[in-house]
Parts: C-alpha cells; sequence; structure tokens
C-alpha cells in the first residue's frame, strides 16, 4: 500500500527558503527517523522505497515560518514506523544549518493518499489521454546526461520498474510494445531550469504539464498504463525523486483546462 504524507516542522526564526537544498532535505528527513529505519534506508540501492517533496525551495525565494515536507511511502511497513518515531520520539536534534525545528508530531494526510495497488489498478479507467503535472523539477537519465523532457519511454519505464518492486499485485500485461512505440507527447507547457545542489553539483529539470496520447486498442494496457500514471503521484518521475525532484499530480483529462504562459 503507497501512502502519502505531509509534515510540517517549524524553525525557531525564520530562514529562507534557498537553504533548503535538496540534500539538506533528505538529510532532514532521516533526522525524523529512529536509526533501524534509518540504517535501513540508508543502504544501498537502485530503487528506494520512499519520495520526498518540498516544493518550497523551487519556488521563489522567500522567508519560511513554516516547513511542509511531502513523504510518500511505497512499503506499506515503512508507514506505522515512521508515525511511531514521528509522535513518540522527542527528537531535538532537527537542525537547518544552525536553526533548530520543531515537529509538529501530527501529520497531513488527504484520504485519496491511502490506497493500496489493488484498489488503485481496480479504480483506473481506460483513458487514452494522460495528463501530468510536473510540480518539481524532474529529469530523467539518458546516457551519462540529464533528459530535462517528459519522455513518455523513460516516464512510464521507470513507475514500471518501482510498481515491480514493490506492488504486490503483477502487472500481468506485457507493456513494452505500448511503452515503446505507442505513447506519444501530445502536448507540454513546460520550462526548463538547472537546480544547484548545495554538496551535489547541479541538475537541470522541468516543471509545467505534459498531456499524452495512448494510441493503443488494448483496453487492458491502456488501463495499466492509468493506473501507473497516478502511482507517478507516489513514486515520483524520474530521477531523484528522494530529494525533492518529481513530484507530480495526476489529472484527470476533462478537467485539465490547457495552462496559462509557457
Amino acid at each position: 500500500m503507497p501512502v502519502r504524507l505531509s509534515v510540517s516542522l517549524i524553525p525557531e526564526k525564520p530562514i529562507p527558503s534557498s537553504l533548503l537544498t535538496p540534500d539538506r532535505m533528505h538529510g532532514l528527513f532521516f533526522s525524523l527517523l529512529d536509526g533501524k529505519t534509518a540504517e535501513e534506508l540508508h543502504r544501498p540501492a537502485k530503487i528506494k522505497p520512499f519520495s520526498l517533496w518540498f516544493p518550497q525551495f523551487f519556488g521563489e525565494e522567500k522567508e519560511l515560518y513554516r516547513i511542509n515536507l511531502h513523504i510518500s511511502f511505497l512499503r506499506e511497513s515503512l508507514f506505522p514506523v515512521f508515525l511511531s518515531s514521528l509522535i513518540l520520539e522527542k527528537n531535538d536534534g532537527c537542525f537547518i544549518e544552525n536553526v533548530r525545528l520543531k515537529k509538529l508530531k501530527k501529520p497531513y494526510i488527504k484520504e485519496e493518499f491511502v490506497i493500496s495497488y489493488e484498489d488503485l489498478y481496480r479504480s483506473s479507467v481506460p483513458e487514452k489521454t494522460v495528463v501530468l503535472d510536473f510540480i518539481t523539477p524532474t529529469s530523467f537519465k539518458k546516457g551519462e546526461h540529464d533528459y530535462p523532457l517528459p519522455d513518455p519511454t523513460l516516464l512510464f519505464k521507470g513507475l514500471i520498474r518501482k510498481w515491480v518492486r514493490f506492488s504486490e499485485v503483477r502487472i500481468e500485461k506485457d507493456l513494452r510494445d505500448v511503452v515503446q512505440e505507442r505513447i506519444a507527447v501530445a502536448g507540454a507547457w513546460i520550462k526548463t531550469r538547472k537546480i544547484k545542489l548545495s554538496k551535489l553539483g547541479k541538475m537541470t529539470g522541468f516543471t509545467g504539464r505534459a498531456v499524452y496520447y495512448i494510441d493503443s486498442k488494448d483496453e487492458e494496457a491502456v488501463r495499466w498504463l492509468n493506473t501507473l500514471a497516478r502511482f507517478a503521484e507516489f513514486a515520483g518521475a524520474g530521477r531523484k525523486a528522494t530529494m525533492g525532484f518529481g513530484m507530480v499530480r495526476f489529472q484527470k483529462p476533462e478537467l485539465a483546462n490547457e495552462p496559462d504562459g509557457s
């Protein structure tokens, strides 16, 4: 069962949003965990069972009186462990630079962001038009370089890998052909930007809306691709979703108007 929640932290004095670099917030998340869980999640792995987002860093520079950290767990067992640590552990060791942070022990959880993998599949419909909003900069890996474009093949291949790794529901359909050949970008309103990481160099990503069209008569394949697009709200898209990149919002096509501007 994937779960997404938000945790708020209150700095003892206002801090500039530019301090919330991806690697710092990554470290802050680990400071909220108990030692055993932190050690487990720190172990090297190609696919991690969590994602983190903090859109405040990617917005306009401003002073923050509250930090909102969005956390997604792809493995159900991590959710109660995290809640126990958040609520029961005193944990006064949360800092950004030298500013102490007070954690609010009651996380914010929307009902639609607590759903089983089976229900995620069962409630999806075979809609040929898929609309995704990329809220924080998103980038894929192509060779040795960042690829800051909403490539459908790279997007869905990454989502399939995460689904197969963490879901107990098998994808009983070979999606390789449709992912490789039958999905096209029908529209894109995006901007790219280069993000400086405090210790890890720079990364180029895009934000905005992408509309995908699935040119397939295979209803079951189309349904699975809609399931995976919804799963992106939990799993994230592309690289470094554990550091704030690739936050996605799934939109129903009939409710998604063309965004203003570029």
